[in-house]
């Protein structure tokens, strides 16, 4: 039986708030007061409280794996020793599914583990440099919150120097925090080549003998990577997406923030990352949509009592109710399966990083300056003006500008020379 489970309850005023569940399904006191006091009313995301919960559940399994009682033990005034510090350093390198034999349900890693672990050079049943150092973090200042108030209710008063020793605890396990290091340009995500692009898109055309989906999801598997190719827009985004966000008389499509939507059943909401928008659609695609709707959506009956565009056509309970995340995290499995060699890598964020390098090309044959580039891009890609988070998404195209640019010079006659 799993020790802990993280699930996310939705609210009556439709917020999503994730939970740290014990084995009868009862919250974890100390974690819900944690993440609710700490994370959630300092206006963090529900995806950043998963990720701390996620850290408290590791550090949880391991105490439990040491037969430490963390309540106990702080209540006497003991804090964790340097020994047992440093097995919580190795413990925190472990990916779920090997640390915690007893639950591999909460976090799993992608079907395609060998690929993604052979990919970022990471050894069997470890995590990343980043994934640990995030980790490390959070356990410790869930241990150093959880060490004074087991102090305050058991005395009502932390003493200056119990305070210096919880502090000191605390601040042991971060010095233990693998380096950040730079990250590689060479490894950084990039868009797909063009001729990944030619290949994705003839794979998925409903009518291709290579098409690796059943006849009845062909549509609108092809509508999904049409719309993510095209806009750009991120995954969230896309299964936020609903039937009357789309005009189809002015061919437009907005992209609006509504967390914490009551009229979403869906636990782990899709959301909006930052900026609202409303987004032109060529009349191509704007028919995709309106195809899709009338033709393939009416068809189920749930599908009538909510407004999400996309929906769920496997057979089940579910079917007609709005995709979920990890539906469309298998449509995106199954077409690495189907050309490892060329889609092997492909995810909604990579289509992401694709629209922007053709954005970034078109651009260029049309002589769109950089500071105008910049503001059109920040906006069809919802980013505040001036972050600078274009520079991520472009990286392709620059790099091939750049290739340009050096073979040019190379060309170049060196002085005293001809060529």
């Amino acid at each position: 039986m799993a020790l802990f489970r993280i699930r996310f309850v939705v609210l009556s005023d439709g917020e999503r708030v994730p939970m740290l569940l014990d084995a009868s399904g009862l919250p974890h006191w100390f974690a819900t007061l944690f993440v609710t006091t700490q994370v959630r009313n300092n206006s963090k995301a529900p995806n950043t409280m998963f990720a701390v919960l996620g850290a408290v559940r590791n550090l949880l399994a391991w105490a439990t794996a040491q037969s430490i009682d963390l309540e106990s033990r702080f209540a006497r005034r003991e804090w964790l020793l340097e020994a047992e510090i440093e097995s919580l350093r190795a413990y925190a390198q472990s990916s779920i599914d090997s640390c915690d034999a007893h639950d591999p349900v909460v976090v799993r890693l992608p079907k395609r583990r060998e690929t993604a672990r052979a990919a970022r050079g990471l050894p069997d049943g470890r995590v990343s440099g980043s994934t640990q150092y995030i980790r490390m973090t959070y356990m410790a200042a869930y241990l150093e919150w959880l060490a004074i108030r087991i102090i305050e209710r058991e005395a009502r008063r932390v003493d200056d120097g119990t305070r210096s020793e919880i502090k000191a605890m605390a601040v042991s396990i971060r010095m233990r925090r693998p380096r950040k290091s730079a990250r590689s340009l060479l490894s950084a995500r990039r868009g797909l080549s063009e001729g990944s692009q030619q290949r994705l898109l003839e794979l998925m055309r409903p009518d291709s003998n290579d098409n690796p989906f059943e006849h009845e999801v062909r549509q609108r598997n092809a509508l999904i990577i049409h719309l993510l190719y095209d806009l750009g827009i991120r995954a969230g985004e896309l299964l936020a997406l609903k039937v009357n966000d789309f005009d189809f008389q002015r061919n437009e499509v907005v992209a609006a923030r509504r967390h914490g939507d009551p009229s979403d059943p869906r636990a782990n909401q899709p959301v909006l990352k930052t900026m609202d928008r409303r987004i032109a659609l060529s009349p191509a695609l704007s028919g995709e949509v309106s195809r899709y709707v009338l033709a393939e959506r009416r068809r189920y009956p749930r599908a009538r009592r909510h407004e999400f565009l996309l929906v769920t056509h496997q057979a089940g309970p579910f079917q007609g109710m709005p995709l979920s995340m990890k539906g469309l995290n298998k449509l995106f499995a199954t077409i690495q399966r189907a050309d490892p060699d060329v889609l092997g890598g492909l995810t909604a964020h990579v289509l992401r990083h694709t629209a922007n390098d053709r954005l970034s090309a078109m651009w260029d044959a049309h002589g769109v300056r950089s500071p105008e580039e910049e503001k059109m891009r920040s906006y069809l890609m919802g980013w505040r003006e001036g972050s600078g988070t274009a520079t991520t998404y472009t990286r392709r195209h620059v790099e091939k500008k750049a290739r340009e640019a050096s073979l040019k010079l190379q060309q170049t006659p060196r002085k005293g020379e001809d060529r």
